[in-house]
């Protein structure tokens, strides 16, 4: 007769003592994993070329926040396939906290632009927080005689389809601001797209469109040397840069309010704790002046969000994309 398992012999009280204790044991494990958080290089995506503000926001913070963090920061640009081929690296990585993707409004605009996209951004992918924004401006080429917005929209509304825009491309946060404007205004302007701010702002000196929307940061120095005239911009106050310029709001557009922005996201289900660590630390950073200044110095204004606020944020930016891409017809099958 074979000798009995020697598992047989033991009560089931036993059992299932064993069973509790090995998960007990794994649990404090994961537990003590969390709190040593980090304990090798966080790699830090970017879905985009070096340049731009994907790249600086992660390029500026990174000094700063692997002092805080104790672990080097790794950033590595990953351009082909933009925010779907990034976002989608960064939603299947482990949840752990070591792969973060550096966030600019595609990853509001992929979530009603792309269809069948093969991740939901706000499921698949977690806020930590938003770093800061660069308004938008409506500005017009040298040639236009356009002195105010009003009188743009007036000239707009009596010839339908005369004007033109320059783009950085179908889709892009420049051109659904745009696209959000002429909802807004009632105006038919025609969309000529290029690849790229710099072929659209070319084009705009050149006087081969009649307007463009551009972040501060891209039509600045253009602005300064008189190149091209801003008629309004798309943040809720008024910029130290340009305190003539009204906003939006004030030319009577109250839902007018769109910028280009960076901000930090990590894989979804990541734990609240790590979560909590990589928000506390980026908050530190951005309270450290020379890391703000850096910031300025590129045109982003910091306008810290922790992951709750970042969260909510999102949503709202989601929403307004995809009245853009609607009204514009710019969905992609």
């Amino acid at each position: 007769m074979p000798a009995p398992h020697p598992l047989e012999d033991r009560p089931l009280n036993s059992l299932l003592h064993t069973a509790a204790l090995a998960i007990l044991l794994a649990w404090g494990a994961a537990l003590a994993q969390e709190s040593r958080y980090p304990s090798k290089p966080i790699r830090f995506i970017v879905a985009s070329q070096p340049g731009g503000i994907a790249d600086m926001t992660p390029r500026l913070l990174a000094p700063r926040l692997q002092e805080g963090l104790g672990q080097p920061i790794v950033i590595e640009n990953r351009p082909g396939g933009g925010i779907v081929s990034g976002g989608e690296t960064v939603a299947r990585a482990s949840p752990d906290g070591y792969t973060l993707l550096s966030a600019t409004p595609q990853v509001a605009i992929v979530q009603s632009m792309v269809k069948d996209l093969s991740f939901d951004p706000r499921r698949d992918l977690a806020p930590v927080s938003l770093i800061g924004v660069i308004p938008n401006l409506v500005i017009v080429a040298p040639n236009q005689q356009h002195r105010t917005l009003a009188e743009l929209i007036a000239y707009a509304r009596a010839n339908p389809g005369k004007l033109n825009y320059s783009s950085t491309g179908a889709g892009t946060a420049v051109h659904l601001s745009a696209e959000l404007f002429k909802h807004y205004a009632g105006v038919n302007i025609v969309h000529v797209p290029f690849k790229g701010a710099a072929a659209a702002m070319t084009a705009l000196l050149a006087g081969t469109v009649d307007m463009t929307v551009e972040t501060l940061s891209s039509s600045i120095s253009h602005i300064r040397s008189g190149k091209t005239r801003p008629l309004a911009v798309f943040s809720a106050q008024r910029l130290a840069l340009l305190p003539e310029v009204p906003t939006m709001i004030e030319s009577g557009y109250k839902d007018l309010e769109m910028s280009a922005w960076g901000g930090v996201v990590t894989t979804g289900k990541t734990p609240q704790e790590i979560i909590a660590r990589l928000d506390s630390e980026i908050g530190k950073a951005l309270g450290h002046q020379p890391t703000a200044a850096s910031y300025d110095k590129v045109g982003l204004s910091v306008r810290y969000m922790g992951a709750r606020e970042f969260g909510k944020f999102w949503d709202a930016e989601i929403a307004r994309f995809a009245l853009a891409i609607k009204a514009s017809g710019a969905a992609k099958d």
